[in-house]
């Protein structure tokens, strides 16, 4: 099995809930992580949190997935201190609640740039770098609603059908490369992290969750590739 220390990695959306959970097994694991979102403060205090936990270390980047200009900065900054990027962690996510019927305009573009653009931007920018190193493995947070269509969730299920589109696509672009593409389809997870037990949700899922499950494909053979792998409450 492959080993993720020493690793190299940038997951978005990694100042909180299931991104903070990725990025603190990854560095658990002994990788370097960048985490990226539009939160300076909450990276800088995830950032301090983290990095004394294990023997790698984490750092925040300021970034808006859906902006280009942004992304392009972010990974220019993350190769920069980390001199490579072996690991994309597309985290990154929201929805809205609202009937297709209901929903505006910029509601839907809110949740499309988010959810699927910034997933494309940021693969798009990586991608360089990974062929050229001939390996990298790009994960993508999807979700049940990437699968089945949920009512007061349109906007959601369309992006999340589209990132599993993507995925699938890419991998067929750059398997030549060396470079595998995963999508993780989560059900319900509680976010943000209970802090006990009492608190847990019956019946959801749990951050914890769904960073096992990315730490176990990351330690997979390269000659291994699994399908795009639900998790489900019990």
């Amino acid at each position: 099995m492959n080993s993720i220390s020493g690793k190299k990695a940038i997951v978005t959306g990694g100042g909180s809930g299931v991104g903070r959970a990725i990025a603190e097994a990854l560095v658990l694991e002994g990788a370097d992580v960048v985490i990226a979102s539009r939160r300076k403060d909450l990276l800088n205090q995830t950032a301090e949190e983290l990095n004394p936990l294990g023997k790698g270390r984490v750092y925040p980047v300021v970034c808006d997935v859906r902006n280009s200009a942004e992304v392009k900065s972010a990974v220019a900054s993350a190769l920069k201190q980390l001199g490579r990027v072996d690991i994309l962690v597309n985290n990154s996510g929201l929805g809205v609640q609202s009937k297709i019927a209901d929903c505006s305009e910029e509601d839907w573009d809110l949740v499309l740039e988010t959810n699927l653009k910034g997933a494309f931007l940021m693969t798009k920018e990586v991608l360089p770098a990974m062929i050229r190193q001939k390996s990298g493995f790009i994960i993508n947070i999807a979700s049940q609603a990437a699968k089945h269509g949920y009512s007061k969730a349109g906007p959601y299920c369309a992006s999340k059908f589209g990132l599993l589109g993507l995925g699938e696509a890419l991998q067929e672009e750059v398997r030549e490369h060396g470079i595998r593409v995963h999508s993780l389809c989560p059900a319900l997870i509680q976010v943000p992290k209970p802090v006990n037990e009492a608190e847990i949700q019956e019946g959801v899922l749990q951050v914890g969750d769904i960073a096992s499950a990315i730490m176990f494909l990351l330690k997979q053979p390269d000659r291994v590739k699994f399908e795009n792998i639900g998790l489900y409450h019990l």
